[in-house]
C-alpha cells in the first residue's frame, strides 16, 4: 500500500483549486440564474409528481395499461379515418350555435315545441292514429289486390263507381279536398 507524500497531496490540491477557479471564472450571472430557474422548476415538478393523486395514478397505471392502450389505438383509428376531426367540427358547431342562441330564440323554439305537442295531442284525441292505421291497412290491401293485375278499363271504372263502398270513399275524399283549403288558410 502506497502512502501519499505531502508533495503529492499539495499537487492534487493545487489541481483541484485550479479547476474550481477555472469553473468559477467561466460561469456568468446569467448561467447561474438559468441554473437556479431550472432547479426551481425541477423541484416544482418533483413536488407535483409526489402528490397523493399522482402517486395513486402511477400505482394504478399497470392495472389499466391494456385498456388505455386499446383506447389510444381506437382514438388513433378515429383520427386516421377522419372521424375525430368530424366530431371536433361538430362540437365546434354546437358550441357556436349555443353561443349564438338568444333568449327570444329559445323562447320561440319552446313555443313551437309546445304547439307541436298540442297538435300531436289533438291528432290523438281525434283518433288520427286509428285513422292512419286504417288508411295504411286499406292501402296495403289495395296493393295486394292489384298486384299482377292490369289497370281497370273505362267500363270497369264506371261499374266500380256504382258500388256503394267506392262512392263512400270518393265522397270522403271530395269532402276532404273541399275542407282542406279552409283549414290551410286559417
Amino acid at each position: 500500500m502506497a502512502t501519499e507524500t505531502p508533495q503529492v497531496h499539495t499537487t492534487e490540491s493545487h489541481k483541484l483549486v485550479s479547476f474550481t477557479d477555472a469553473a468559477m471564472s467561466a460561469v456568468t450571472g446569467e448561467m447561474v440564474s438559468t441554473i437556479a430557474e431550472t432547479g426551481v422548476k425541477m423541484a416544482e415538478m418533483a413536488d407535483d409528481l409526489l402528490q397523493p393523486e399522482t402517486v395513486s395514478l402511477l400505482k394504478a397505471l399497470p392495472e389499466v395499461a391494456e385498456n388505455l392502450e386499446r383506447t389510444l389505438m381506437e382514438v388513433k383509428r378515429m383520427e386516421e379515418t377522419g372521424v375525430l376531426k368530424s366530431l371536433m367540427q361538430l362540437a365546434d358547431m354546437v358550441a357556436a350555435m349555443k353561443g349564438a342562441m338568444t333568449g327570444p330564440m329559445v323562447t320561440d323554439m319552446v313555443e313551437k315545441a309546445i304547439k307541436g305537442a298540442e297538435l300531436a295531442d289533438s291528432f290523438v284525441q281525434l283518433g288520427a292514429l286509428d285513422l292512419v292505421d286504417g288508411m295504411l291497412t286499406a292501402f296495403h290491401h289495395a296493393q295486394e289486390e292489384t298486384k299482377d293485375k292490369a289497370p281497370l278499363s273505362s267500363m270497369q271504372l264506371m261499374k266500380a263507381v256504382t258500388q256503394k263502398e267506392t262512392r263512400e270513399g270518393m265522397t270522403l275524399m271530395i269532402s276532404f279536398l273541399q275542407n282542406l283549403p279552409k283549414q290551410l288558410n286559417k
